[in-house]
């Protein structure tokens, strides 16, 4: 649920991850790069110039006229992108999606988004999603997660999920304690090795 911490808990995560060779960020709706104290691009020049300080966190927004005003047709081109950069080095690529559930639903996915997901694994790609709808992600998602992180849930819909997501993974959770998490605070789950974790972001 909004603040109940997600935003704040990718951004630790970002910045007490020394090994990355470079972080991209889909950053449309303005949350990550303020917070993170780094320059927005907003040309592919600029993109290509981030790439030296391992920052990369894209605002689509003055771009738009280049692919007709379609916010959609820039978030396939960045993904295409990221896709083609992270294969010119090695090192782990971290790459954040606020919101994910904005540019998929449980029907429809991107190409250019799935082939990041999934192909770029390859590459070393670790995809970061962070949403308030787990109802509406894709497959193509949900089959690649390893870890689900989550904070407070109270929407029945997000529960269903969150509880076949745990499950298919083998792991045991009380679904009332999703309900009554303090806000700050969350429980993760990886769904390879049955493992849990508690903690709080504040």
């Amino acid at each position: 649920m909004t603040g109940s911490g997600k935003t704040t808990l990718v951004i630790k995560y970002l910045l007490n991850d020394d090994s990355a060779a470079c972080r991209f960020i889909f950053d449309d709706l303005n949350r990550m790069w303020p917070r993170l104290k780094i320059p927005a691009c907003y040309s592919e020049k600029e993109l290509r110039e981030s790439l030296a300080t391992k920052w990369s966190a894209f605002n689509p927004l003055r771009m738009l006229a280049h692919f007709g005003g379609d916010m959609k047709r820039a978030f396939r081109w960045w993904c295409s992108w990221v896709f083609a950069m992270s294969g010119t080095g090695p090192g782990k690529k971290m790459v954040v999606i606020p919101e994910v559930w904005r540019h998929c639903n449980p029907d429809s996915i991107p190409p250019e988004l799935a082939l990041l997901v999934q192909a770029g694994r390859e590459l070393n790609v670790e995809v970061i999603a962070d949403t308030q709808r787990p109802e509406m992600l894709n497959g193509s998602i949900v089959g690649a997660a390893t870890e689900i992180i989550c904070f407070r849930q109270m929407s029945p819909a997000a529960m269903r999920v969150t509880e076949n997501l745990l499950r298919d993974g083998g792991n045991a959770f009380d679904p009332a304690q999703l309900r009554s998490l303090p806000l700050g605070s969350f429980v993760g789950f990886n769904r390879l090795s049955g493992g849990s974790l508690a903690g709080k972001v504040f």
